[in-house]
Parts: structure tokens; sequence; C-alpha cells
């Protein structure tokens, strides 16, 4: 009973670690390190191939895709940059002895402000990307963002045993050692 409470705080702690995505994330969750939308978006690492093939993305929209998100990238940079210094000078400020209340309300506000604008921005890319998908593509991007809902409580299943993780070499491969690590298999840290 202790290691399985043990199993499932630790599976709850790197899911909620890992961001609305999962895995280790670029901007907003994408996987780059596994290649989705990074620059090994084509043959190649695990998980890459399998979204292109999904979708049925062709190598033209796979390249409009990374060209609006270098754009997106070069246009948020500054914004990104003023977020990173306010929330600097808000940390700084909160470890002082006896911190502003009015400073810290007002750089409160202007984080949430930035904020905002960067979120209507990821939503505005968001559309922008989806508008390269033929509407066949779009129906089933609706369904793999159903599916992307269910990965949290599927990994956990995944570590309890109830769900088998998918085989290697399919769709989502990476989830087979990391759920037998879970389940006490081979390379469990004693």
């Amino acid at each position: 009973m202790r290691n399985l409470l043990i199993s499932m705080a630790l599976c709850s702690g790197l899911l909620l670690a890992q961001g609305p995505m999962g895995r280790g994330t670029g901007p907003r969750g994408f996987m780059k390190e596994r290649g989705v939308m990074g620059r090994g978006m084509g043959p190649g690492p695990a998980g890459s191939e399998a979204l292109k093939s999904y979708l049925g993305l062709t190598d033209a929209q796979v390249e409009q895709m990374r060209t609006l998100r270098r754009q997106r990238a070069e246009t948020v940079q500054p914004e990104s940059a003023a977020m990173r210094a306010k929330a600097q000078e808000l940390r700084q400020l909160m470890q002082s002895a006896a911190p502003d209340p009015a400073k810290v309300g007002a750089l409160t506000v202007e984080l949430k402000q930035l904020r905002e604008k960067a979120r209507a921005g990821r939503s505005g890319l968001a559309v922008q990307t989806r508008a390269v998908l033929t509407a066949d593509q779009q129906a089933k991007l609706k369904d793999l963002q159903a599916a992307a809902k269910l990965a949290p409580a599927a990994m956990q299943a995944m570590a309890l045993g109830l769900v088998d993780p998918p085989e290697l070499g399919t769709i989502g491969a990476g989830a087979a050692p990391m759920a037998e690590r879970m389940r006490g298999g081979r390379g469990r840290a004693r």
C-alpha cells in the first residue's frame, strides 16, 4: 500500500511538472526533444512521424507550421523578456523584509496583463496553424485533442496496471518504459 501511494504521488508530481501537454516542454508543452514541431519533425526521433502519419500531414504543411511558429517566437520575444524582468522584479521585492504592497500589486497586475496578451497570441497561432490543415485533418485533430485530455488518467491507469502500455513502435511508445518502472519493473530506482 505504501509503494502504491508513493507511486501515485510520484506520477501526479511528474504529470503536474510536465505542463499541459506533458513531456519535456518547449513553448506550451510541445515535444522539443522528441521532435514534434521542432526541427526534428520528420523522420527521426520517437513521436515525430506519429503525428505526421496520424493526421496525414504533408511536408509543405509541416513547413508552414514551422514558419508560423518561428514568426510567433520572434514576435513574442520582447514580451517574454518583459515578463521575465517583471517576474524577477516581483521575486526580489517579495524577498525584501517589508515589500511595498502598492508595488507588489502593480507588478502583479502588469504580469497578469502580459500573460493575457501572450495567451491571446497563442490562440491566434493555434487558429493560423489549424488553417493549414484540411477538413479531414481537422476532424482527426479533434479526436487527438479529446485523447490528450485523457492522458493523465491513462498514465495513472498504466501505473496501476489497469491498462497495458502501448507496444513499442506505436504512437506514444515512450509511455511503456515509464509505466513499467512505475509498476516496479526494470530501471526502478531502489
